[in-house]
C-alpha cells in the first residue's frame, strides 16, 4: 500500500510547519506589543489626567476632561468601584472594558475611569489583520511548498521511472549532475549494470550447462537403450541397464526443468496437466529408496486434479518432497494426498526439530541432525519452484511425529 506521507507531502508539510512557527512568533510579538502600547497609552493618560486634576483642584481651577474619562470622589464613587485597591485596574462594565485608576490623596479617595472601547476596536482590527496575514502565509507556504516539491522531486521521479522501466544504466537521467541527484543516479546506474551483468552470466551459465549436458546425456540414454536390447535375455544385467537408462532419462528431464526454472515465469508456457500421473511417476522413481525398509508408499486421490503448469517443474517439487520422506523414514508409512487445491506429503520419519522449522526452506539448511545426509538444497529448490509456479509450500505439525508438507495450489490459474 502506498504511503500517504509521500516525499511531496513531507516537503509541503515542512513549509507549512515553518510558516506556522515564523508567523506564530511574529503574531505573539505583535500581541505583546499591543499589550505594551495599551498599558503605556491608557495607563499613562490616566496618570497624567489624575496629576492635572490634582494640580487644578489645588489651584481652585476646573479641568476639561475627555468624554471617555470620568472622575469620582468620595460620595460619588459607584458601588462596583469602592472595593478597588489603589492602582490601575481593568474591569468590565456593561460588557465594555474600562480602565480604572484609584488614588488616595490626603485620606480622600478619588477614582478616574477611562472607557477604552475605541482602543478595543483598534485591537480587534489589529488581531483580525494578524489572523488574515497568518492564513495568507499558510496558503503561500502551501503554494511554495508544492512548487518547490515539484522542482525537487522531478529528478527523483524521472530516475524512479527509468529504474521501473528497466532502462540501461547509461540512460538514467541526472548522470551528469554534480549534486546529490547525480551521485544517486550514478550509484543506481552502477548497481543496475552490475545486477544486469550478474543476471546475464547466470542465464548464460544455465543455458551453456544445459546445452553441454544434453549431448552426453543423449549419448548415455541411447547407449543404455542399446544395452537394454542386447541383454534382454540376461535379467541380472537388464536390471542394471534399465536403471542406467532411467537415470539418464530422469537427468535429462531435470536439466530441462532447471533451464525452465531459470527463465521468468511469464515466459514459460503453462499447459493444463493432471497431477496424479506425475505423482505416481515420482513415487515409482523413489521406490528404490525404501527397498528393504518396512515402509509403505501410498497415494490417496479420490479424484483427478488439473492445473496449469509445466510438468517438469511440478515433478521437481513433488519428487523432492517424496525423496526426502523416503530418505528419513525407516518404518511406517509415507502418504501423498491429492486434494482439490492441495498436495500433502507426510511421513512417519524422524521429523524436523522445532528449532529448524523456521529455516527449513533456506539453502544448505539440513532438517536432519545427520549432517552426512542430503545437501540442504532439496526444500530450498521446492520453495523456488513453488514461487515460480505461483504456488506455496509450508510445513505443518503432524500428530504422532514425522513431517507434513503441504503444496497449496492457486485458486486461479
Amino acid at each position: 500500500m502506498r504511503s500517504r506521507w509521500t516525499l511531496r507531502r513531507r516537503i509541503v508539510a515542512a513549509y507549512v510547519l515553518l510558516a506556522c512557527v515564523v508567523c506564530g512568533a511574529f503574531a505573539s510579538a505583535a500581541v505583546f506589543a499591543v499589550k505594551i502600547i495599551e498599558e503605556r497609552l491608557i495607563d499613562q493618560r490616566l496618570a497624567r489626567t489624575a496629576d492635572q486634576f490634582l494640580e487644578k483642584r489645588q489651584a481652585g481651577k476646573s479641568i476639561d476632561l475627555p468624554s471617555t474619562i470620568a472622575i469620582y470622589q468620595e460620595g460619588t464613587i459607584p458601588p462596583s468601584l469602592k472595593d478597588l485597591a489603589p492602582g490601575t485596574h481593568e474591569i468590565p462594565v456593561d460588557g465594555v472594558s474600562v480602565n480604572v485608576l484609584v488614588r488616595d490623596v490626603d485620606g480622600a479617595r478619588f477614582i478616574l475611569t477611562d472607557n477604552d472601547a475605541d482602543f478595543e476596536r483598534i485591537k480587534d482590527d489589529v488581531y483580525a489583520v494578524l489572523a488574515a496575514a497568518f492564513l495568507a502565509c499558510l496558503a503561500l507556504a502551501v503554494v511554495l511548498g508544492r512548487f518547490t516539491a515539484s522542482r525537487v522531486i522531478a529528478p527523483v521521479t524521472a530516475l524512479a521511472r527509468a529504474v521501473e522501466k528497466d532502462e540501461e544504466g547509461h540512460d538514467f537521467p541526472s548522470l551528469g549532475s554534480t549534486d546529490e541527484m547525480g551521485v544517486l543516479a550514478r550509484a543506481f546506474a552502477a548497481r543496475t549494470e552490475e545486477l544486469q551483468g550478474f543476471l546475464n552470466r547466470e542465464r548464460w551459465f544455465v543455458g551453456d550447462v544445459s546445452h553441454e549436458l544434453r549431448t552426453p546425456l543423449t549419448v548415455m540414454l541411447g547407449a543404455a537403450e542399446i544395452l537394454c536390447a542386447r541383454v534382454s535375455e540376461q535379467p541380472e544385467l537388464l536390471a542394471v541397464a534399465e536403471r542406467i537408462r532411467r537415470v539418464a532419462a530422469d537427468t535429462t528431464e531435470r536439466v530441462s526443468a532447471m533451464l525452465l526454472l531459470s527463465r521468468a515465469p511469464e515466459t514459460v508456457g503453462a499447459p493444463r496437466i493432471a497431477l496424479s500421473p506425475i505423482i505416481r511417476a515420482e513415487m515409482e522413481r523413489c521406490q528404490p529408496l525404501i527397498a528393504g525398509k518396512p515402509v509403505e508408499l501410498v497415494l490417496h486421490a479420490s479424484r483427478e486434479v488439473y492445473v496449469f503448469a509445466r510438468p517438469e517443474l511440478v515433478a521437481i517439487a513433488v519428487g523432492n518432497l517424496i525423496r526426502n520422506a523416503c530418505q528419513f523414514t525407516e518404518q511406517g508409512c509415507i502418504g501423498v494426498t491429492l486434494e482439490e487445491r492441495r498436495v500433502v506429503v507426510e511421513d512417519t520419519g524422524v521429523g524436523i526439530a522445532a528449532s529448524m522449522r523456521e529455516r527449513v526452506f533456506e539453502r544448505h539448511v539440513r532438517a536432519s541432525a545427520d549432517t552426512s545426509t542430503g545437501s540442504g538444497l532439496g526444500l530450498a529448490i521446492v520453495r523456488r519452484v513453488m514461487e515460480h509456479l505461483g504456488w506455496s509450500v509450508s510445513h505443518e505439525d503432524r500428530a504422532g511425529g514425522g513431517s507434513r508438507f503441504v503444496l497449496t495450489l492457486p485458486s486461479k490459474p
